[in-house]
């Protein structure tokens, strides 16, 4: 992180229902050269096992989670506004 510690750069990824595909995900970002980031995980109110996929990886403090009950697209940019 920086000297002030904020981030550089915010990684935003909306999610429903896509535990499966996360990990790639989050993995990819993870293992960047760049180390001057923050990775904002935004669920819509999933149902499977996204959180606990989350979860794994919050062991790495650049990961941050948001839960939200399901309001669909437009309102996770709102979520992601309120988070930064």
């Amino acid at each position: 992180m920086s000297k002030n510690n904020h981030p550089k750069v915010s990684v935003i990824i909306p999610t429903y229902n896509r535990a499966n595909l996360l990990p790639r995900t989050i993995k990819s970002v993870l293992n960047q050269t760049f180390r001057d980031f923050e990775l904002i995980i935004v669920d819509d109110g999933s149902t499977d096992n996204t959180k606990q996929v989350i979860e794994r990886f919050q062991t790495d403090l650049r990961v941050k989670y948001i839960y939200q009950e399901n309001s669909g697209g437009p309102a996770k940019i709102n979520a992601f506004i309120d988070f930064i």
